[in-house]
């Protein structure tokens, strides 16, 4: 008998998956996350996901964990630049804004509203929440970069004040 792998619905409702204490670990499609289009170079390639829905600390809550290794566009030199990413979150439901402050401070409040709710949107949160401001490359990806790199270099070293002493050391040895 074939086991096919559970697909993770668009929607579901939070409290039901609390009280069954539903608990998903598998992948998600990148294409499935539509505003993530437009920072990433390549939607190909999967996310995977861990989530555990269930009470703590007297809270319905969401405990999960996302993993993927996106490619993001280097601001630098236009390339392609890998982001590994591995993010875990921790949310207590709420109903209503004033219970938002009562919230322990190792969970994120989570306001429900209405019946369903989007846990791809929530994902896809997560995943716009850990991306660099602007992306770039750690090191010097380009040589305008390097050459830019050693012109701030020997400027400094020319602006030292004994610079020039030095340089007439050099000429008399």
């Amino acid at each position: 008998m074939l086991i096919m792998p559970m697909q993770l619905s668009d929607t579901m409702n939070f409290m039901h998956q609390v009280a069954s204490r539903f608990s998903f670990d598998g992948q998600v499609a990148l294409s499935r996350f539509e505003r993530l289009a437009d920072v990433l170079l390549d939607q190909a390639g999967q996310v995977s996901v861990g989530l555990e829905f269930g009470m703590s600390i007297g809270y319905a809550s969401l405990k999960g964990q996302i993993v993927a290794d996106l490619q993001l566009e280097c601001q630098r030199c236009m390339q392609p630049m890998p982001l590994a990413i591995n993010n875990r979150f921790k949310f207590a439901f709420i109903h209503d804004e004033t219970e938002i402050d009562s919230v322990p401070g190792l969970f994120e409040p989570y306001l429900i509203t209405g019946d369903e709710q989007s846990i791809i949107n929530l994902l896809e949160d997560e995943i716009l929440l850990v991306l660099p401001m602007v992306a770039r490359h750690e090191q010097a990806c380009s040589d305008y970069m390097t050459k830019q790199r050693e012109r701030v270099r020997a400027e400094k070293q020319a602006s030292h004040p004994f610079s020039a002493l030095k340089a007439l050391k050099v000429a008399k040895e």
